[in-house]
């Protein structure tokens, strides 16, 4: 396309006044950035003087009402739970007993561990395994205390043989 001087001018002022307003828009956009920094400063600092204080009287004069409330509540879950407990626990015990007549372990092995980790049922209790150094222990002690005894059958033996009459 084929311009005439006087169009080519004109599109060059025309880029030169958008590229000059898009630059002015930087520049209020710059101070309204610093205006919109120091507004939210100035609303904390009012926050902190006035707001504050008054949140702390209304939770001052709320606080006991709402502590009596949570220690009612906690006594009605602790009476709950006091009542409760022996049901649950018989009822895990009945299921993992059917769980072990229908010969289904995993499912009874996952209602124990639920029941053990809810505090319904006590952990069962696995005997230990003896360990070879169990034994190897036993063995030293035994060792041990031979080696004591005979040490004293040695000092308190009555040989005559041992005994040398004092020469005078």
């Amino acid at each position: 396309m084929n311009l005439s001087r006087k169009r080519r001018r004109e599109l060059r002022s025309l880029r030169g006044n958008a590229q000059e307003l898009l630059d002015q828009q930087r520049v209020v956009l710059s101070q309204a950035g610093d205006v919109l920094s120091q507004a939210g400063h100035q609303a904390k600092l009012l926050s902190d003087e006035h707001l504050a204080p008054r949140v702390e009287e209304t939770l001052d004069a709320v606080r006991p009402t709402v502590d009596r409330g949570v220690a009612s509540a906690r006594r009605a879950a602790d009476s709950v739970r006091r009542v409760t407990t022996p049901f649950v626990a018989n009822a895990l015990a009945r299921t993992i007993r059917t769980l072990d007549e229908l010969d289904n372990d995993d499912a009874a092995a996952k209602v124990r561990g639920f029941g053990e980790r809810a505090g319904y049922l006590a952990p069962i209790k696995t005997k230990k395994k003896g360990r070879v150094g169990g034994f190897i222990a036993l063995g030293l002690g035994v060792a041990a205390a031979a080696g004591v005894g005979y040490a004293l059958w040695q000092a308190f033996r009555t040989d005559d043989e041992l005994w040398v009459a004092p020469e005078h």
